[in-house]
C-alpha cells in the first residue's frame, strides 16, 4: 500500500518527541542530572547517548518516507529548495543573534562552518544534499540506492572509528554530515515508502531490543576506552533500532489534534538553541529551565502563527 500522500498523526506525534530529544540533549539537563544524583556512570551516560541520539535519524527517515512521494511528482527542486532557504534563513539569524561571538573571529572560519554545516542547523544542509543524492541514485535503479546507502554508510562508520581511536584528527563535522551520516537513512526512508516491509509486530520489537542493545554495548566499549570525549555519534545498532521504530509507530492509532505538530517539531529544532543560550544572558542559567522553554517557547511561537491564518503566512514558511 502506497502512503506517501498519507498524514500519518503518530508520525507526527514522534516528530515531536524527537523534537524534545534534541532539545534535552543540546540542555545539558540530563547529564546534569545524573552528576547531581550521582548516577553519571557509564550505564547512565551510555543510555542517554543511545536513545537521545536516535532523533536525527528517526528524523531522517520520516523525511525520506515522505520525500517519496515528492520525488514521485517531480518536486525535488521545491523540497531541496525549501531546505536550503531555511538552512540560510536560520544561519543568518543565529549569526546576528551570536554576534558578539563571531564579529570576532576570523570570516573565512565562519565561512567553512557555513558550508559544512552551521551549528546543530547542518541537519537542513545535510538533509538537503542527501535528497540530491539520493534522487541521482534512483535514476540507476533501487540497487544503486541500496548499494550507495550501504557504501556511504560504511565510510562514515569508518571515519568516526578512525577519529575516536586517535587514528585521525578529523573534525566530527567531516562524518556527521549529509552524505555519510544522514543520506543511508533518507535511502531506508524511502525504500520504505516504495516497498514497505511486512514484519510481525515481534520481529519490530526484536529489531528495537536488539538494536538497543548493540548500541549500548558500542557507547560502553568505547566510554571504556577513550572516556567522554568525544562521545559516540553514529552508533552501528542505530541502523536496526531506527527503521524499526518508526516503523512500530506507523502503526500506533493516534487521536486527530488541530495543532500543528509538524511545524512545530520544526520550528523547536531551529528554534531552541535560541532559547538556551538566550535564558543564560538574562540571569536564568537553569538547564532545567532551558530545556522546558526550549520546547514550550517554539510550540508556543508556531502554534501562534499557525492561528493566525493567511496574514503570517509567510512566517509559517520558516518552520
Amino acid at each position: 500500500m502506497d502512503h506517501g500522500h498519507t498524514r500519518m498523526m503518530s508520525v507526527d506525534y514522534l516528530r515531536v518527541i524527537l523534537a524534545g530529544f534534541v532539545v534535552l540533549a543540546h540542555s545539558g539537563l540530563a547529564r546534569e542530572t545524573l552528576r547531581e544524583t550521582g548516577q553519571a556512570g557509564l550505564w547512565g551516560l551510555a543510555a542517554g547517548n543511545s536513545i537521545l541520539r536516535v532523533a536525527v535519524p528517526v528524523f531522517t527517515l520520516i523525511a525520506g518516507y515522505f520525500l517519496a512521494s515528492a520525488l514521485r511528482r517531480g518536486r525535488l527542486s521545491d523540497w531541496v529548495g525549501h531546505l536550503l532557504m531555511l538552512y540560510a534563513i536560520w544561519s543568518a539569524i543565529y549569526l546576528l543573534f551570536l554576534w558578539p561571538y563571531y564579529a570576532n573571529r576570523p570570516v573565512s572560519l565562519t565561512a567553512t562552518e557555513l558550508v559544512l554545516g552551521f551549528m546543530h542547523l547542518w541537519f537542513l544542509q545535510g538533509l538537503a544534499v542527501s535528497g540530491v543524492i539520493l534522487a541521482g541514485a534512483i535514476r540507476l535503479g533501487r540497487g544503486a540506492v541500496i548499494g550507495s546507502a550501504i557504501l556511504l554508510g560504511l565510510l562514515g562508520l569508518g571515519l568516526q572509528y578512525a577519529k575516536m581511536s586517535g587514528l585521525s584528527d578529523m573534525p566530527v563535522e567531516h562524518y556527521r554530515n549529509g552524505p555519510v551520516y544522514l543520506y543511508p537513512y533518507l535511502a531506508m526512508g524511502w525504500l520504505i515508502a516504495c516497498r514497505p516491509p511486512h514484519l510481525s509486530l515481534a520481529a519490530l520489537w526484536a529489531m528495537v531490543a536488539a538494536g538497543l542493545a548493540l548500541t549500548l554495548a558500542e557507547n560502553i566499549w568505547w566510554l571504556h576506552r577513550i572516556g567522554e570525549d568525544p562521545l559516540l555519534e553514529i552508533p552501528l545498532g542505530h541502523l536496526a533500532l531506527c527503521p524499526a521504530l518508526l516503523l512500530l509507530v506507523m502503526r500506533l492509532p493516534a487521536p486527530a489534534t488541530a495543532l500543528p505538530l509538524g511545524r512545530a517539531a520544526a520550528g523547536i529544532y531551529v528554534l531552541h538553541v535560541i532559547v538556551l543560550q538566550g535564558l543564560p544572558r538574562i540571569g536564568l542559567p537553569d538547564p532545567g529551565l532551558g530545556a522546558v522553554l526550549g520546547f514550550v517557547l517554539p510550540f508556543l511561537l508556531v502554534w501562534a502563527v499557525s492561528t493566525a491564518g493567511g496574514r503570517h503566512r509567510w512566517l509559517a514558511r520558516l518552520f
